[in-house]
Parts: structure tokens; sequence; C-alpha cells
């Protein structure tokens, strides 16, 4: 590809189609529902965009998790997560609270308190869009982020350099970006900054207020001048704009990265000016971006249930993709999940496979699925699934599967289930 891979994508007619608006739904929400994708199709591309920045969550059911918070139980906390990626109605802005809880991994593992958990994804949903460098610094005074790297032990004369080394390897810069002596004094400039009950506070007398040699600067850098210098190093945007790519398009390429880069900084830090010009970019909608990603747990289940139109209890769903190998709220360490690859080793791969059938037969009614197929014809059945689950298309030996599967069901209900059922499962759905 070109060196203008961010240019905009002007498609002709033909060009916007199913899979290019599957595409988009699946990277940038959790899929479509047929009704959303059909109203997509005939609006185009821009006034689909448009609406997916525009879409905000269900106040309802944003609210509804408050009088469950007391109880602090990390179920329904989970739970109520799913009802909003499923149903919530701004799927734009959870697919970013998702993509920062991975990267800020945080888990309730170590902070046990499930109202601290929440009142960080909060932080992810309500700033997620907005600008990186507040972000960065609300996730620093973070109460849930400041138990679970120890802020509360980092005391002048005795600096606990947890959070500030992840802060340089995982969460702004990246290995090879930094020196052992940047942590080690960034993690003095942090000092002082702990928790109250469920409140971060700042304690002057635990600060270390002296001079501190920061990326070559000298100063008595407190935790936002200390951020700003890391903000300022050209290495941040650049692993912002690799967070980004990876969650939305493909693994980065150089160039990629360089450009991206280029585009938060004259964005001045904001993520949805950036998202703005990757969703709509000629890289976003080109081949090498397409089916580039094995889908993750919760996006897998979501997609799933969305482009059927079928309905899945929340709690069920969270607990799917805890056996899955994504527990929400519950990475399995500061790095978050591996991802790729690591979604469909032998264990997880036979997980996915029973949360996808079950999901289908338990979650699809017949008349779900009759409305899926639009009254198709038994014999139409394998081109019609392939055409609306997998419209970049399937090879011979797959579709003569499926239409095996049709003469050997009894009735044509068994026949839709056994259809989507098979498309579900396969490898090629699950690459998105």
């Amino acid at each position: 590809m070109t060196d203008d891979f961010l240019e905009p994508w002007r498609p002709h007619a033909a060009e916007w189609d199913r899979a290019a608006a599957q595409h988009l739904f699946r990277r940038a929400g959790f899929g479509a529902r047929p009704e959303e994708l059909e109203l997509a199709l005939s609006e185009g591309l821009e006034a689909t965009l448009a609406r997916l920045f525009a879409d905000r969550a269900a106040p309802e059911l944003r609210a509804s998790i408050q009088p469950l918070l007391p109880a602090g139980e990390l179920e329904l906390l989970q739970a109520w997560w799913m009802a909003l990626i499923l149903e919530g109605g701004a799927p734009l802005h959870e697919r970013m609270t998702l993509v920062w809880h991975d990267h800020f991994a945080t888990s309730n593992a170590k902070v046990d308190d499930v109202r601290l958990m929440h009142e960080q994804n909060e932080l992810f949903r309500t700033r997620g869009l907005g600008d990186f460098r507040a972000l960065l610094k609300s996730v620093a005074r973070d109460p849930a982020m400041l138990r679970w790297l120890d802020g509360d032990s980092n005391r002048r004369g005795h600096a606990n350099e947890n959070f500030a080394r992840e802060l340089m390897e995982l969460f702004a810069h990246g290995l090879g970006n930094y020196g052992e002596r940047d942590v080690q004094e960034a993690a003095r400039a942090f000092s002082g900054w702990g928790i109250s009950g469920r409140t971060s506070v700042f304690r002057p007398e635990h600060h270390d207020a002296g001079e501190k040699t920061l990326f070559g600067r000298t100063g008595r850098f407190g935790c936002d001048e200390a951020l700003d210098l890391v903000l300022e190093q050209p290495a941040c945007a650049r692993h912002v704009a690799c967070v980004l790519l990876e969650a939305f398009v493909a693994p980065p390429e150089g160039a990629w990265i360089e450009e991206l880069a280029r585009v938060i900084r004259e964005a001045d830090w904001s993520i949805e000016r950036a998202l703005r010009i990757l969703l709509a970019s000629r890289l976003f909608f080109s081949p090498v971006a397409r089916r580039a990603r094995i889908a993750g747990p919760v996006e897998l289940l979501a997609v799933a249930a969305r482009s059927l139109g079928a309905r899945i209890a929340p709690r069920r769903a969270a607990h799917l993709a805890s056996e899955m190998g994504q527990a929400l709220f519950r990475p399995p360490s500061v790095k978050g999940w591996d991802g790729g690859r690591a979604w469909i080793h032998s264990g997880s791969w036979i997980a996915r496979h029973n949360a996808l059938v079950e999901l289908v037969s338990d979650g699809a009614t017949e008349a779900d699925l009759e409305r899926f197929f639009d009254s198709a014809e038994p014999e139409e059945l394998p081109a019609s699934a392939i055409e609306r689950l997998l419209p970049e298309g399937a090879g011979q030996t797959f579709t003569d599967a499926l239409g095996s599967a049709v003469r050997n069901a009894h009735v044509v209900s068994g026949a839709r289930t056994a259809v989507v059922a098979l498309v579900l499962t396969s490898p090629e759905f699950q690459l998105f």
C-alpha cells in the first residue's frame, strides 16, 4: 500500500457492500444486527461513521449497576458491562472502553473492590475517545490503579517503581524507549499519591519534592510534570498509534505507526479525531485489514449474537467469555490479554465451539433464524448464511459441508440451526 494509506476511502457504490459494512461494525463496535446492517448499506459509509461516533449508551442501562454495587459481586459487574456491549446502544464507546481496559490492565483479583473497578470502567468510557493526555493523568490517580500497582507504598525515601515501570514499558512508551534512571526518577515524582477509603489522595508529607532528572530534563517534578515529560517523548504517540492499529486494523507496520502518530499529535491527542481518520481510511478498508484479527471471546460472542438478532443473558455471556479466556475485570496480568493466536489454544477452542453452539441452540429462537434467513428455501440456506455471516466468501469444501448439513436435517428449522452453527464455529467466522 502506498504512503497515502490514511487518506479517506471513497468507495464506489458497489464497493460499499455487506463485507465492507460488516468489517466496520465488527471492528468499530461489536457487530451489527440485520436491520442495522441494512440501514448502513442504504445510507452509506459517511452516515454510518457519523452514527457510530454519535451514539451514546442508554442512560438507564448505564445507571442500572448502581443498586447492585453494594453487593460487591464481580459477576454482576461483568454482566452489566456485557449488557452494555450487547444492547447498550454505543458500540464504539464500549469497544474503546474494552481497548483501554486491556491496555491499562487492572484486575479485581488484587484490587478486590467492585466499586473501584466500576469507577475505572466508567473512566475509560467517559474519557476513552477524548484527550489521551487527560486519560493518562486520570489513570495515574485512579484508585483501582493505585491499589493495583502499589501507589500507596510509594513514599519519599522508599520509592515504589511499579507504576512508573509499567507506565514506561506498557502504557506509554514500550521497551527500548526509556532508561532505568527514567523509571527511578518518575517513581519519585509519583510519590505521595495513595488511597483513603475509595478516594485517591495526595499526601505532601510522603512526596519526594527534590530535584529529579527525567528524559534529560531536571526539575522538582511532581506527578503531572512527569507525565507531561512522558507524553512529550516521540515514543509516546507511536505507542498509542500501535494500540489503535492493533485494536482496529491489523498488526502494525512501521510506516503505519509513524503516520498515525503524526495524526495523533496533530489532533492534539484526541483519540476521537484520530479514529475518525483511521476508520474512514483506505488502510482500514484495505484487504490487509480484512479478517486480519482473531476475535477475542467478548467480541466473538457479541458479534455472533448481534449478527443473528439472537438474545443471550448478559450474565451467561460474561461467564462464557470467561470460560474462553477473557474474564472481564480480571485480565491475567498488567500486560492484559495476549490476544491473537493465544485465544485459540486447544482448550479455549473447545470452549469457543461450545459457546457458539449454545448461542445458536438456546439464544436464537426459530423465529430469529427464520427472520435471519428471510424465508430462504432449504437449498438456499448455505449461500444465504455465507452471504450474511461470511461476506468475504468461503471455499467450496466448506460450502459443500453446509449443503450436506441441510440434506441431513429432518426439518427446515433443524437445517437452519445446523447451518448457522457450522458457520459460527468455523475458523473463517472467527477472523474479524
